[in-house]
């Protein structure tokens, strides 16, 4: 009989977390001085289209593809930063680690999103970055100015996976995948796994820092 009671309280335990994870978020958005303005009606439709890839619709394709019921929600309004250590075109770590910190002065809001016009440097390694949500500790990602031929939605959604703690997946239809997020763009359905959506639903660093995971020819709809 105890064992059952034990049982039984604790998969009600696991069901109290569940229902209690957090899956709206308030975000924050500051671009760079020296880049165009950024109308909040084109915000608000990333941060919406973003929450709908999330959230996709009722189909539950089993634990490897699942609906994660997460939303994300301007506050505020659009601010501007840039000073001679917070440039346009980020190019070392010292250039990150000033854009992660600058303040919104905007309270409560969950996570910050700072535009910029080139990310040249994120994480050690060449080449240039779309976002960037490294380290996580800043609640913090930056990403480069929206643009028509880009699914900046994705862009969105996949760093703030990022900044949970998820590291890349070795698939080319993954929210997380280590392939490049523009591809994603012509997925009918873009893939989000159980584990993944309960990083996504517990918030910035829910899952701790993330491991790299590089791309490969056989990164396939996984």
């Amino acid at each position: 009989m105890k064992i059952i009671i034990i049982t039984l309280s604790v998969a009600l335990l696991m069901l109290v977390n569940e229902a209690s994870a957090q899956s709206a978020y308030s975000v924050s958005v500051s671009r760079h001085a020296d880049i165009p303005e950024l109308n909040e009606k084109r915000i608000n439709q990333i941060l919406e289209d973003a929450s709908k890839t999330l959230r996709k619709d009722s189909v539950d394709n089993g634990d490897a593809d699942v609906a994660c019921d997460v939303a994300f929600t301007l506050k505020g309004p659009v601010r501007t930063f840039g000073s001679v250590d917070t440039p346009a075109d980020i190019v070392n770590e010292q250039h990150r680690d000033a854009v992660h910190e600058v303040d919104s002065d905007i309270a409560d809001v969950d996570f910050h999103i700072k535009v910029v016009n080139n990310i040249k440097f994120c994480r050690p390694g060449a080449g240039l970055f779309n976002g960037c949500a490294f380290p996580v500790r800043f609640r913090s990602i930056i990403v480069v100015l929206p643009r028509d031929d880009f699914p900046d939605h994705l862009l969105w959604a996949h760093e703030f996976g990022h900044l949970t703690g998820l590291p890349h997946r070795h698939s080319k239809c993954a929210l997380m995948t280590s392939c490049g997020v523009a591809a994603l763009a012509s997925v009918a359905r873009v893939r989000i796994n159980r584990e993944e959506c309960g990083c996504l639903r517990g918030g910035p660093g829910f899952c701790g820092p993330p491991d790299r995971v590089d791309c490969g020819p056989d990164a396939g709809c996984q």
